[in-house]
């Protein structure tokens, strides 16, 4: 019976993708030695892969898979099964429940209440079924999964029961739960803080009913400090980034060890190459015991399988592997069934007035309807970016002192920040019904933020890969949801390029795109409230923050090949969108670095010329910039922008309703607007005021 089901090794393929394999292939030899007698090969030709598992196939070799489970079991064992074994086999099949691990003697019941108790989990999803079963067995495993199907605890809950089957006495809960820094039983490798920081959240609730440590190390925290707690409590499953788990390995002084390790895990592998950690995981791997002394299991985790994880595959699976596919060749991906919209504007000026316009249509939609709540992820380019527009909308108030957007809640996350304001951010956001999360790239991926319904890009992504995984933040879990991506002048010609083959479609729902916001005109009451509250949260950013953000632009925007076009356009930003006197100033270094030395427009002074006092928001500034006041006055429902400033943001009685007939103005004598619309009735962008 045993030689019926022995099987011979397959030669791993150039892509794992491609390759159609029966659903298991076993290797004979090698499980009738004892695990320490392994030994590691390079030859490709004797990588065996294991389990390309398609979900009908899974579904329809149900027994099949049971025989060949109870099978593999008594082979390594040394024991042939007796048929009575391979009949219940057959009639128990794969496990889909939590409850069956502890029922069959797999887990530990201490794990398993953690998680049918605590936890309320009970079914298994897809991923966790396909991957624990055969991750219990001791099989190396690749797997191609997307985030938010619950594989953080597919390779969580057998990593514990692995540190737990050596070692009895830690499944007990102790008061006191210590060990030393050189007892690591297990490593994870995430590509960000943020999903490092996710994952040990989630063991931390896995491990509470044992006595099993868990350490997190992250780059953005100081080293002693970790290395003190670490050092204090002991460590048995350390999670972090590749730069920090290399230097803590690396470093003989910090008595980070790990001799005992019996699993390495690698999480969003794909992501991990594609930010050049190759090098770290090389090193990180030099560090951990001889695999040909110390037998370890390794799972591996990826949204796709290029090439580069492939070759990693090959590097660091041992022979006859499982390739775990979740994600079906014909299942619709995330980025195809949400329903996108672009929209193009007149200026980099328009661009927060328009963000500010979507989200408050979409708020009072939610509130109105009884829909589901607005919980956005607004995505930039830069983190100077993300920053100014955090600022800005944390400065929004309506007539009432409440937040204008109120319930909800803004909140930032970048690279920028520390790791503790990055974890508060993210924590703050996950737990939130309604809320802005404005975020560079680091929350693109891997990351769970539950109710996502609106996830709006600034500005074109450099990458269409990038697109798609922004987009996948909402619409999880079977919810419904939103992607925008609003763009500029800039920017709008390359969309067909960059984005090709998505389904965009243009909306002009909104007034604010259209609006040019440099020269005079008429805009709808609503309009002219909008950029009144916008330009008051602005006159309260510090200057600092607006050069960062000038600057930053050049370097997102620097494969722009017309300097000028750029620099006109940044420049507009300033003066009409943050309300300055003069752009802010470059070094004069950068100018020719940025390859603008032929540009005009550039402010190369050694000081910024604007005042700080009207820029901030002072009643004395006397900036003769644009976006002096706003208010709804007008006969015909409309306010007026244009005009000559005399008194900027500041001169004005009673905040922002004083002396001034600038741009966006209105005349603080006759408490009405100046309407000058464009050549009449007709805007620029074709729209009527009276009809707006």
């Amino acid at each position: 019976m045993l030689g019926a089901l022995r099987r011979c090794p397959t030669s791993l393929p150039r892509t794992l993708s491609s390759t159609a394999l029966t659903s298991r292939v076993l290797r004979a030899a090698a499980f009738a030695q004892p695990r320490a007698a392994w030994r590691p090969s390079v030859s490709i030709s004797e990588f065996a892969v294991a389990g390309l598992h398609q979900t009908t196939r899974w579904q329809q070799n149900t027994a099949a898979y049971a025989v060949e489970a109870e099978v593999e079991q008594q082979v390594n064992a040394s024991r042939p099964p007796s048929d009575a074994q391979i009949d219940n086999a057959v009639a128990n099949g794969p496990i889909t429940n939590f409850h069956e691990l502890e029922s069959r003697g797999l887990v530990h019941k201490n794990v398993i209440r953690t998680i049918t108790q605590d936890m309320g989990f009970d079914a298994m999803t897809e991923v966790q079924s396909r991957t624990i079963n055969e991750a219990l067995r001791g099989s190396d495993i690749i797997a191609q999964a997307k985030t938010g199907t619950g594989k953080t605890l597919g390779f969580l809950l057998p990593v514990l029961q692995t540190i737990i089957s050596e070692d009895p006495s830690l499944a007990e809960f102790r008061r006191s739960k210590r060990t030393s820094p050189d007892d690591i039983r297990a490593i994870i490798i995430s590509p960000t803080r943020e999903l490092a920081e996710q994952i040990a959240a989630e063991a931390r609730r896995l491990v509470a009913r044992t006595s099993v440590v868990v350490q997190v190390g992250v780059g953005g925290t100081q080293k002693r400090q970790m290395l003190s707690k670490t050092q204090r409590e002991g460590c048995h499953i350390l999670i972090g980034t590749p730069g920090r788990l290399n230097d803590l390995l690396s470093d003989e002084y910090s008595g980070v060890d790990a001799p005992k390790l019996s699993c390495l895990v690698m999480d969003e592998a794909d992501r991990l190459l594609d930010q050049g950690f190759s090098d770290e995981i090389r090193e990180i791997q030099r560090s951990l015991p001889d695999i040909s002394k110390r037998d370890r299991q390794t799972l591996m985790f990826s949204a796709t399988v290029p090439r580069e994880v492939v070759r990693l595959v090959r590097q660091t699976l041992k022979p006859g592997f499982h390739f775990v596919k979740t994600v079906s060749d014909d299942e619709e991906p995330t980025h195809e069934r949400v329903s996108q919209r672009l929209v193009e504007v007149a200026g980099l000026e328009n661009m927060l007035p328009t963000l500010f316009e979507l989200c408050e249509k979409e708020v009072k939609n939610a509130t109105q309807n009884n829909g589901a709540p607005f919980k956005a992820i607004v995505y930039f380019n830069s983190t100077a970016e993300v920053t100014l527009a955090s600022e800005a909308f944390r400065n929004l108030r309506g007539s009432n002192g409440q937040h204008s957007l109120h319930p909800a809640r803004v909140f930032e996350i970048h690279s920028k920040l520390s790791q503790t304001q990055r974890s508060m951010a993210s924590d703050n956001f996950r737990h939130s019904k309604s809320g802005i999360l404005f975020s560079s790239d680091v929350t693109a991926r891997g990351m769970d933020f539950p109710n996502v319904s609106h996830v709006i890009q600034m500005g074109l992504p450099r990458e269409r890969e990038t697109y798609i995984h922004r987009i996948g933040r909402t619409a999880r879990a079977g919810k419904e949801g939103q992607g925008w991506i609003i763009v500029s002048p800039l920017d709008s010609p390359d969309v067909r390029r960059r984005l090709h083959s998505l389904p965009l479609k243009r909306d002009r729902s909104l007034e604010l795109p259209s609006v040019d916001m440099t020269k005079e005109g008429q805009v709808s009451e609503k309009a002219a409230n909008i950029l009144s509250d916008v330009t008051r949260a602005h006159q309260r950013i510090y200057p600092d923050i607006k050069q960062k953000s000038y600057m930053a632009f050049f370097g997102v925007f620097g494969w722009l090949h017309d300097k000028q076009f750029l620099v006109d356009s940044i420049n507009n930003l300033a003066k009409f969108g943050w309300g300055m006197k003069e752009p802010p100033s470059i070094p004069p270094s950068s100018v020719h670095k940025l390859g603008l030395g032929r540009t005009r427009g550039l402010n190369t002074s050694s000081r910024d010329e604007y005042d700080q006092d009207s820029d901030l928001g002072s009643s004395r500034g006397r900036s003769t910039s644009s976006f002096d006041s706003f208010r709804s006055g007008s006969r015909n429902g409309g306010a007026s922008h244009g005009g000559r400033s005399n008194g900027g943001f500041g001169r004005s009685r009673g905040g922002f309703e004083g002396r001034s007939s600038g741009r966006f103005g209105q005349d603080g004598r006759t408490g009405g607007s100046r309407a000058r619309p464009w050549g009449g009735r007709e805007q620029r962008f074709g729209m009527n005021a009276d009809e707006s």
